[in-house]
């Protein structure tokens, strides 16, 4: 049991830090590590990789809160544009998360590996022609089309346990956002796909059987409680350091991580 929380600690540390300096909500490291450690534990069975997706989005509301606490503080967080997308996230995220174990997410998987490359690639080699590009305002677009794009990144977010911030940073400067109100913004937007998520986890989860100890549906609480402790302070970490990096090399950064997600999904 020691053991497992010290591992516990040490996934919530590293999530924590990247959340907080990429707006992301820290689940394409939570997931696979806790498929592996419950696996070793001996934790979920078949019902392993569900646990995982679902715990992971329970852990990402409080470090999402910590990170967006910070954000919000600086003025990073563009509300105008996150309230528009805020009801179609939660419209996602409830009805991916019930929907997860009856659909198979293998085309949803290699479109989103392959938008991972495209956009990394193009963030890692372009990023001072990004980081100086002004591009249109997003504010002119329908509100139908926030509602729309928050539906599909709050689905997708659920399907594979992450906050959404992968595809929300891009969007948000692709529509000429700046690099760290893109960011802040992303990391505010995962706190309702979070919360949305593993309600719907909760839910789909209720009536199965031979579910770990201290499961609430799918959500294995201990690990929750567990990575909460280290992830929470260290998201506050991470937006201190994406807040001292010149935008240019915040750019790069995010591009390389979008990357090295592309090659873990790839393998995982």
């Amino acid at each position: 049991m020691i053991a497992e929380f010290v591992i516990l600690l040490g996934i919530g540390s590293i999530a924590g830090l990247l959340a907080g300096m990429f707006g992301i909500g820290g689940g394409t490291i939570i997931v696979p590590a806790l498929i592996v450690t419950l696996n070793f534990f001996g934790h979920g069975g078949t019902w392993t990789t569900h646990i995982a997706v679902a715990t992971s989005l329970a852990t990402i509301i409080a470090t999402s809160l910590s990170s967006s606490w910070v954000q919000n503080k600086n003025h990073n967080i563009d509300w105008s544009i996150l309230k528009r997308m805020v009801l179609g996230c939660l419209i996602g995220t409830i009805g991916g998360s019930y929907m997860t174990p009856y659909i198979p997410g293998i085309w949803l998987r290699w479109i989103f590996i392959l938008f991972l490359i495209y956009t990394g690639c193009k963030f890692t080699l372009k990023s001072s022609s990004v980081a100086g590009k002004q591009l249109p305002t997003v504010n002119p677009l329908n509100n139908s089309i926030y509602i729309i794009i928050g539906t599909l990144i709050g689905v997708f977010a659920a399907l594979v346990g992450v906050g959404g911030g992968a595809l929300v940073v891009p969007f948000l400067k692709k529509c000429g956002i700046d690099m760290r109100k893109a960011i802040g913004t992303s990391a505010a937007f995962t706190v309702p796909v979070a919360i949305g998520s593993t309600i719907g986890y909760v839910i789909a989860g209720w009536n199965i059987t031979h579910l770990p100890q201290y499961c609430l549906g799918f959500v294995y609480l201990p690990a929750v409680f567990s990575i909460m402790l280290t992830s929470m302070p260290m998201a506050k970490v991470g937006v201190q350091i994406a807040q001292k990096l010149p935008v240019n090399i915040l750019i790069k950064f995010f591009g390389i991580f979008l990357l090295l997600m592309a090659i873990k999904l790839l393998f995982s």
